[in-house]
């Protein structure tokens, strides 16, 4: 009977840990499974944080080749027009004088920030009303049909200072818009899908392929073009801008990633001072890297047309060189892009030196600029390549940085914004600066 007895407690201790091992393995086995559900994006909400940690091995990884192409080809799409109008200063400045450069700048980048400042403050009552994804197609096909007919009267009013001061307003409306939405995008990906980093690459490939039309077009390489040779070139321009809008609804369609960002609720920007003081102190970095380097570039820019050359008896007979200037600031601003997508940002003490150590080379820039008896063309483009090289390299990391510094997910559509604000007040703070500076020291030179 004992025997018997203890016979059957060891079976019965046997059932119980085979039914504790069953309930744990089971137990486990949920785990997994909720893990698995978890990594292959099937949340049980559409919260904003649930949505960017959507499948760990794809969500978090860097954008694959197609999205890629399309973000360059967006990025592209915005900056054309502008760097179209850039293109054609060596021709303008015989219609408009020396400062029509200038005057762009200080028109185009206003009504931009103004857009942007508009976008802070409506933009989540919009997307609530009429839904993300259609507001997306429709303010993107509107800044694409403004920037595809409009360039083209570039042309018929280069002797009407208004007319050009409206189209460059008009340019400028359509620019911010597609900027600070597009950036706003970007910045709702995962912080490792380099999705920053292959727009700022777009923003620049717009320059470069304006300068390879120029060429085609033979309007960049002669001081005074003809009627043909223009239209061709704002022909080819205005293909980029369609491309743009295309690429829009490509990436609405067949993009999984772009798909989930048109998913999330629209957030308000914080609603509190403190809030604002909180989001701008994380920023903090950001801003300052922005500021020296975005501002400086400008201030550079707006001067190209007063570069003294070397190959001509009158300095400042140097409608070539300005192209040439033109271009190695694309060509450089969009090699030091392409460079900061194969690196690892830098921590914000290292980038803010690095933009403070750049301002040396901006000095020596105006240095050349105002003096006549070491004049050599080929070192003032190698000193420009550096200089955007540089830039392209900050302004993008400055971004990556913003992206990794915030404080709260659902102020992503701010930061954004204020990114795209704080660079476009530095371009404004270079250009007015460099508009009081050729007042002050450059037009009575001229004029004497």
């Amino acid at each position: 009977e004992k025997l018997n007895n203890n016979n059957e407690i060891n079976s019965n201790n046997n059932n119980n840990a085979a039914q504790s091992k069953s309930r744990g393995s089971e137990s486990g086995g949920n785990l997994l499974e909720l893990g698995a559900q978890s990594a292959l994006g099937k949340p049980r909400s559409t919260s904003l944080t649930d949505l960017l940690l959507l499948d760990a091995g794809k969500a978090q990884g860097t954008v694959n080749l197609f999205e890629k192409t399309c973000l360059a080809i967006l990025g592209a799409s915005m900056t054309g027009p502008m760097y179209f109008v850039m293109y054609c200063m060596g021709w303008m400045k015989h219609h408009q004088g020396n400062s029509i450069t200038l005057e762009f700048l200080i028109t185009f980048y206003p009504v931009a920030l103004a857009i942007l400042l508009v976008q802070v403050g409506f933009d989540h009552m919009i997307d609530r009303v009429m839904g993300r994804r259609l507001v997306c197609i429709i303010r993107f096909t509107i800044c694409g049909l403004i920037n595809t007919s409009l360039v083209p009267l570039t042309w018929m009013t280069i002797d009407n200072t208004r007319g050009l001061l409206v189209i460059f307003a008009l340019l400028g409306f359509a620019h911010g818009a597609m900027l600070g939405s597009s950036f706003e995008y970007c910045l709702q990906m995962h912080k490792n899908s380099k999705a920053i980093e292959y727009l700022n690459v777009g923003l620049q490939v717009g320059g470069v392929a304006e300068g390879i039309f120029g060429v085609m077009s033979g309007l960049t390489t002669q001081s005074h073009p003809t009627v043909t040779q223009f239209y061709i070139f704002a022909a080819l321009t205005s293909v980029l801008c369609v491309s743009g809008v295309i690429s829009v609804f490509v990436l609405n369609c067949y993009s999984d990633r772009f798909k989930k960002v048109m998913k999330l609720a629209p957030e308000p920007p914080p609603s509190s001072l403190s809030e604002i003081c909180k989001v701008c102190w994380n920023l903090r970095v950001s801003i300052l890297a922005t500021i020296l380097t975005s501002g400086s570039t400008l201030l550079c820019n707006g001067f190209y047309t007063y570069v003294p050359t070397a190959l001509m008896p009158e300095p400042l007979d140097n409608a070539i060189l300005v192209v040439l200037l033109v271009y190695t600031n694309l060509f450089s601003d969009l090699f030091g892009r392409m460079i900061v997508t194969r690196l690892d940002c830098p921590t914000g003490s290292a980038l803010v030196q690095f933009a403070l150590g750049r301002q040396l080379l901006v000095i020596g820039f105006f240095f050349y600029l105002c003096q006549r008896y070491l004049l050599n063309d080929i070192g003032i483009l190698a000193l420009l390549t550096i200089i955007m090289i540089s830039h392209g390299m900050i302004t993008t990391w400055s971004f990556v940085h913003a992206h990794r510094a915030i404080p709260d997910e659902r102020h992503s559509a701010f930061v954004s914004k204020m990114c795209v604000i704080i660079l476009f007040t530095a371009i404004l703070t270079g250009s007015f600066l460099g508009r009081g500076l050729e007042i002050m020291y450059f037009l009575p030179v001229e004029t004497e």
